[in-house]
């Protein structure tokens, strides 16, 4: 076995401040930042801090709702019956919804999609308005169907769709005018 003979003693002592009693100074130095400095802005911050991702998380769950209730309506109904069935607006707008949706969740990612949302927005708001108004016309009066709840429901998936791309738009509408200046 080996053995050694290390002496074990502390050779320097330190005082209370850290510091040594000979000149060499404290023995942990801290360094502090004299001057904060800022960091980088991301693109899109304002319009990023509005959430817009929030509000794309919904409109593409309502888009798949809306796609469902196509699905079922076309698959239940006949498809001369109403213009929804045989126009197919659910399931074109829940698709464009979905497709918008997405599009707006990777703004966080690719800012340069800015304008692609907001025609993509655009596009889905004309399709949903002219989706509304054929839905409003399919309407029947007193009916207490199956078929009229399922047209209502429809119709107010629609609704809040075109509310949601209404607020997406105006606020891509504001960064990009933001933007240029």
């Amino acid at each position: 076995m080996a053995k050694a003979d290390i002496e074990m003693d502390i050779q320097r002592h330190e005082d209370s401040a850290g510091g040594r009693h000979d000149d060499e100074g404290p023995l942990i130095k801290y360094y502090r930042a004299s001057e904060v400095l800022p960091g980088p802005v991301p693109a899109l911050q304002r319009l990023l801090r509005k959430g817009p991702a929030t509000c794309a998380a919904i409109q593409s769950s309502s888009g798949i709702l809306s796609f469902g209730i196509g699905v079922v309506f076309a698959a239940s109904f006949g498809i001369n019956l109403n213009f929804l069935t045989l126009f197919r607006v659910p399931i074109i707008t829940g698709i464009m919804f979905i497709f918008a949706g997405i599009l707006s969740n990777l703004l966080y990612k690719h800012p340069g999609l800015l304008q692609t949302c907001f025609i993509a927005n655009i596009a889905c708001l004309v399709v949903s308005g002219i989706g509304t108004i054929l839905l409003i016309v399919d309407l029947r009066p007193g009916g207490n169907t199956i078929q009229n709840k399922m047209e209502v429901l429809a119709l107010c998936v629609t609704l809040m769709d075109m509310i949601i791309a209404v607020v997406l738009i105006y606020w891509f509408y504001r960064e990009k005018r933001d933007h240029k200046q």
